[in-house]
């Protein structure tokens, strides 16, 4: 019995995460998941009591994996360069896919952030950094890059790669874009934010 309770559970939360990745939370009705999940919407309210409660779930846990995967990339053995441009091409994949995970977060950081903050207490963010900060100083050192502080560094990513899917609604709403525009426009962005953070850096 607990198996099949797990199972049900783990159905649910595979069909919201493809459904709230395909509609976004307004788009997408109980009914939809619990059908797709082969169970009932009586079965959902008793897993997650709400819809808003079975987003959270989808979208901390989205977060939390987006993160883990940075620290991931930062561990690797490659040049500063590389990891930059593979950290941007994970951000942009990812929240192609879940363009509605940054308004989410940033609605919970001011809302409830020791909840988003206690999914990243397994991250060991202080060490990450200091490791970025020996790799940084390095390539100074070798004449690469000029100096510039691990958390400023992120910062710059996170913005560049970040702030055009907060203003999603706008581009597409007010300054014509539609959903194939937008896509393609990320995807030239990878590159274009790259360029932009190592030409600021850049000896």
């Amino acid at each position: 019995m607990l198996v099949q309770s797990l199972n049900t559970e783990q159905l649910i939360i595979e069909s919201a995460r493809k459904h709230f990745a395909a509609r976004g939370f307004s788009g997408v009705s109980l009914q939809d998941i619990a059908a797709d999940a082969g169970t009932t919407k009586s079965m959902v309210n008793y897993y997650f009591r709400s819809k808003e409660k079975l987003f959270s779930v989808i979208f901390l846990r989205e977060f939390q994996l987006l993160f883990s995967s940075i620290a991931s990339f930062l561990l690797e053995d490659l040049p500063l360069k590389e990891k930059i441009t593979n950290i941007v091409s994970l951000d942009v994949d990812r929240l192609l896919k879940m363009p509605e995970l940054p308004v989410f977060i940033m609605s919970e950081m001011h809302r409830n952030p020791e909840i988003v903050l206690k999914h990243l207490e397994h991250i060991p963010i202080d060490q990450l950094l200091l490791q970025l900060d020996k790799q940084i100083r390095r390539e100074t050192k070798q004449g690469i890059i000029r100096y510039i502080p691990p958390r400023e560094l992120m910062i710059n990513i996170q913005s560049l790669t970040i702030f055009p899917f907060l203003s999603k609604p706008m581009m597409t709403g007010r300054l014509g874009y539609t959903e194939k525009t937008f896509t393609a426009l990320m995807m030239k962005r990878k590159k274009d934010i790259v360029d932009t953070i190592w030409k600021s850096i850049a000896v």
